[in-house]
Parts: C-alpha cells; structure tokens; sequence
C-alpha cells in the first residue's frame, strides 16, 4: 500500500488543531487517521494529539492479523474508548480544557483486510473503478435531519448547525464508534477532515485522486485546493492507494 499524509492549518486559523497518523506496526499492519481537535484555545489540539498518541501506543504491539473480525472490532472499540476517557478525564481536570474534544476516523489495513472506524464528521472516502464513494456516516445535527428527510442535501450546504456535532472523542463519557470493514476492490482511499470535505466538491476531490500523479502529489494537490476555496479551516488529508494503482 502507497500511502502520504500532510495537515495545514489554513489561511484562516491561528493555530492546527487536526493530528494525523500513519503507521506501520512490527506485524506490517497499517494504522492511518485523522483528528479534528474541538474546543476553545489550545484544548482541540491537545485533545486530537492525544487520541493520536493513544492510538499510536495502542496499535505498536498488536497482531491484528492473529484476530479475527469480531476481535478486531473489540480491540478498536476499546482503544477509541480508553482515548474518550483520557480525554474527558484531562478536561474535567482543568478549566481551559472543559469541553474539548476530537473528532476520529481513520482506517486500518492487514492482510488484504479493510477496517473503516469514525466518530464526528471527519471521513473516509474509496476511489473505485466506477464509483467515488463516502464510506462513513456524519455524527452531526444536519446528518440525522437528513437520515429523516427533513432537509435536503442542498439545504444542508448551508445549514446554520451543519458543524454540530452528535458525537465525539473525548466531549461526553460515552463515544459511539462506527466500524466497518470493507472489501479491498478500492484503487484508493482519501481520509480527511471537514476542512476538506466541507469546502471542495466532490466531483473535484474525485479527479484529482483519479490523476495520475504520485500519491504525495495528490494529497498537496487536495490541500491546495482547500486552500483555494478559501482555507477556512484547518485542513489535514491521508491518501492510501493499491501498490498497483496508476490511474490516468
């Protein structure tokens, strides 16, 4: 697997409150995520670097190989718990990280396995041969409006909540983790946060990701075009491809 990753805080920003992480551990598996920090000051940034430096800990010494699918499951909902408590522990401790919080999603791969894990709005998408696809679900106010059909997709553009969040790392005592595991037909996979996905079109991300420039060369090539609607927010990208994928 040909993979890249890279964050910018924008052209709006002080400061990045996104981590992002990718890792080979000693079983030559591949941990790759992305953490969109929330909170007032320097508390999202804490909170994204700490999930990240959790998972890192936590994935170093595992044999996901050796698990089977059920087990791989446990293992991350268990790790995506401890960093929640970590997190909410850390905030209830000091009056300038009261609230803070992260967002999480990310992917791991062995052995020609797929897992897709997600907790707030930042996402994973997949580049097929015919297709370009969201493979995970928002963890906002406007996402569940949409599930009901109370608003529709264009509405939901320019929502006044569209950034609420329902869930996240480290902001309640209780997460909720979406995993899934994905067949490994994919040429690609973009992981990102909304400083991404929330300002650049899809039918754009799509082309670039289909180009056929180096793996690192897209993720810049998607970074710049965040930066080019206008780099509101922090912006961080991890592009994963298949050792074969040469795509013009």
């Amino acid at each position: 697997m040909k993979y890249f990753a890279r964050s910018h805080e924008g052209l709006r920003r002080e400061n990045n409150q996104d981590s992002v992480l990718v890792m080979e551990n000693a079983y030559h598996a591949l941990l790759a995520v992305v953490c969109d920090g929330i909170g007032g000051g320097n508390a999202g940034d804490l909170a994204s670097q700490m999930a990240v430096a959790h998972l890192r800990q936590c994935f170093e010494n595992v044999d996901i190989q050796a698990l089977k699918d059920i087990e791989v499951k446990h293992w991350l909902m268990n790790v995506v718990m401890e960093a929640n408590d970590i997190i909410f522990t850390k905030a209830a401790c000091h009056e300038d990280t009261v609230g803070m919080g992260t967002t999480m999603v990310g992917v791991i791969y062995c052995n020609e396995t797929t897992y897709v894990f997600n907790v707030g709005d930042s996402r994973t998408y997949g580049l097929y041969e015919d297709d370009f696809l969201c493979l995970t679900e928002d963890h906002t106010y406007v996402a569940e409006l949409l599930k009901r059909g109370d608003i529709s997709e264009e509405e939901a553009k320019t929502h006044p909540n569209r950034n609420m969040l329902t869930n996240a790392v480290g902001v309640w005592d209780q997460v909720k983790v979406d995993i899934n595991k994905i067949k490994d037909d994919y040429l690609s996979l973009l992981i990102c946060s909304d400083g991404l996905h929330g300002y650049v079109e899809e039918d754009l991300i799509q082309h670039i990701l289909r180009s056929h420039h180096s793996t690192q060369a897209k993720v810049d090539m998607l970074i710049q075009a965040a930066l080019d609607a206008g780099g509101f927010d922090n912006v961080s990208v991890i592009v994963l491809e298949q050792e074969d994928f040469a795509y013009v």
